[in-house]
């Protein structure tokens, strides 16, 4: 199975934070594009996206910051006429994480949820001990 592609599709400099705080935890990895909104029309992030996913020719995964937000919608409107492209949209750390550990062993699909699963799941309330 080929790797499956992955763009980050963030407000200001979210995906490349994740990226940075991925590589501090998983180590060094490529093959991980980012985009950030900042000073774009939507418009022109829709076209900066659909040129990225028009380049994988077996599809792949735009991950977006959360459901509902410009880079979500974009990523929606870039993706169509490609079957094999899913857009995640609330990816956090471990969502991130978990696409690295398995971007090889999934297809696009499978790995899609397993993303939106690790997410959710990874979100807590816990309180501390007390004294």
């Amino acid at each position: 199975m080929s790797r499956v592609p992955a763009l980050l599709v963030t407000h200001a400099d979210l995906g490349a934070a994740l990226i940075a705080a991925a590589r501090q935890v998983y180590g060094p990895f490529e093959d991980v594009g980012v985009l950030s909104n900042a000073g774009l029309a939507r418009t022109e992030l829709e076209r900066l996206i659909h040129e990225r996913v028009a380049a994988w020719p077996q599809g792949g995964l735009v991950l977006t910051d959360f459901p509902g937000g410009s880079c979500q919608q974009c990523g929606l409107l870039a993706g169509r006429g490609h079957p094999e492209v899913v857009v995640v949209s609330g990816i956090n750390l471990p969502g991130l994480l978990d696409y690295l550990h398995n971007r090889e062993r999934y297809p696009v699909g499978e790995l899609a949820e397993r993303l939106m699963a690790k997410a959710r799941d990874s979100v807590r309330v816990q309180r501390p001990p007390q004294a």
